[in-house]
């Protein structure tokens, strides 16, 4: 009786770890869409700081550092990732990549794609303290981008003085710390409605409005005065599309010629579009 009790407590055993490894392994299926980069250098859920450069994703629950094997389902490109962040929260969204890892799956100028997720590597065993700690932070509170204070360290310079935590309010009220100056730009934007006639050219769609301003800054530099700009939201699936376009042109013969000058300059998908039909 003992023996046979032993036994299927083994079949048993050897069962459930087969349903953790399947359930590990398990494929998953979704759209992926990539990070803005005006996010690049802040923290992510794991503490890392993100790093556009890099090849790393954010998913909702598998743990931080395990690569996964994202494949875009419509052109077969796929890219291995580390995941060091939580997300995406959008409805249909599986997993975020890193602006390189979204150049790889050629994902920068459609926005989003259905993907096939596949994890290939455990996170290491000598990161697994950590990755607990992070886990636990991020379960706990929202990760947020960094931001540098100077009233802490002079509240407490000044009660090492002496001075109460109120008086010591007081005088960080009455002497302000000034911030280090920062890195800006002035840009002059002017944004007319038009009607929609005419031919033009669709250049990008996008679902981010962090890149649709540089895409627009180049293209201004061979257009000036060229390149329009739609936007439309679905409302169902909380999401704006943005179609970056040149023209208006009269005639499509122009709007033709403008079409081949932009293949020219690295623009392989754009095509002629009728702007009454928008």
């Amino acid at each position: 009786m003992r023996n046979t009790f032993l036994s299927f407590a083994a079949v048993l055993s050897l069962a459930f770890c087969w349903a953790i490894s399947s359930s590990f392994f398990a494929e998953e299926f979704g759209k992926a869409g990539y990070y803005a980069d005006s996010l690049h250098g802040r923290k992510t859920a794991s503490g890392e700081k993100y790093d556009k450069n890099l090849l790393t994703c954010a998913h909702k629950s598998l743990p931080f550092g395990t690569k996964i094997r994202v494949t875009r389902l419509d052109n077969k490109h796929s890219v291995i990732v580390k995941v060091n962040d939580r997300g995406p929260f959008s409805e249909g969204y599986v997993v975020d990549l890193s602006r390189k890892a979204a150049e790889e799956l050629d994902l920068i100028k459609v926005g989003h794609a259905r993907v096939k997720i596949e994890v290939v590597e455990k996170p290491a065993p000598g990161t697994s303290k950590l990755a607990k700690s992070a886990e636990k932070t991020a379960a706990t509170q929202l990760v947020r981008p960094v931001q540098h204070t100077t009233t802490t360290k002079q509240a407490t310079t000044l009660t090492a003085k002496g001075i109460a935590d109120g008086d010591a309010a007081a005088a960080t009220a009455e002497e302000p710390v000034k911030a280090a100056p920062r890195k800006s730009e002035l840009l002059k934007v002017d944004i007319s409605s038009l009607e929609k006639k005419g031919f033009g050219i669709q250049i990008t769609t996008l679902n981010d409005a962090d890149n649709v301003l540089p895409v627009i800054r180049k293209l201004r530099k061979d257009w000036p005065g060229k390149v329009m700009v739609t936007v439309e939201r679905d409302e169902a699936a909380d999401v704006n599309t943005y179609r970056v376009l040149l023209g208006p042109y009269t005639e499509q013969n122009a709007a033709d010629v403008q079409q081949k000058r932009a293949e020219r300059k690295g623009y392989k998908k754009c095509f002629v579009v009728d702007l009454a039909q928008m």
